[in-house]
């Protein structure tokens, strides 16, 4: 080969590498992106879980483990795997405004806490969301399901339940 045609070839090498480079650093997906792709939509896994509420539907939810950011620091395995699973999804016309009205669970008005921000465009903008500690143990009761503790807020005036619970493995 000649002297040109390994100047041509090293030069289109570089250039390559400078165009992938930059793709690379610029065109790939931004954190917001990544979160976003993490938002299941599956309402099947919720039922199973959390179908004493009733049934649900238009869910938008994450599930993932609260100490992965610290063990990545420690180097360890966690002693006792946990997950969250946390989320918004939708009930039957008229079912958060009925439990809520049940006097047994003593409902109260309640916001979520530390809801993640890649979930704040799903839920209600005007909702009023009521809690009790009774409606929580209804379904976190043995026997429906693997969620070992969290809490539960509904809704009435858009049938809207967020949930947000700790799955203990």
């Amino acid at each position: 080969m000649s002297r040109r045609a390994w100047l041509a070839l090293g030069i289109g090498a570089c250039a390559a590498v400078a165009v992938g480079g930059t793709v690379y650093a610029f065109g790939g997906p931004t954190q917001a992106q990544q979160d976003a792709e993490r938002v299941l939509t599956d309402v099947v896994p919720l039922q199973e879980q959390f179908g004493e509420a009733g049934r649900l539907s238009d869910p938008h939810w994450l599930v993932y483990d609260p100490d992965e950011a610290e063990r990545s620091r420690e180097f360890l395995p966690s002693p006792d795997a946990r997950y969250r699973v946390v989320g918004v999804a939708r009930l039957p016309a008229g079912t958060a405004a009925s439990i809520v009205a049940t006097p047994a669970y003593a409902f109260a008005p309640a916001d979520p806490v530390d809801v993640p921000d890649v979930l704040t465009e799903f839920l209600p903008a005007q909702a009023r969301w009521m809690s009790s500690a009774a409606f929580d143990r209804r379904l976190l009761a043995p026997g429906t399901g693997d969620v070992t503790g969290g809490r539960f807020f509904l809704d009435p005036s858009t049938d809207s339940l967020y949930f947000d619970a700790v799955e203990q493995t």
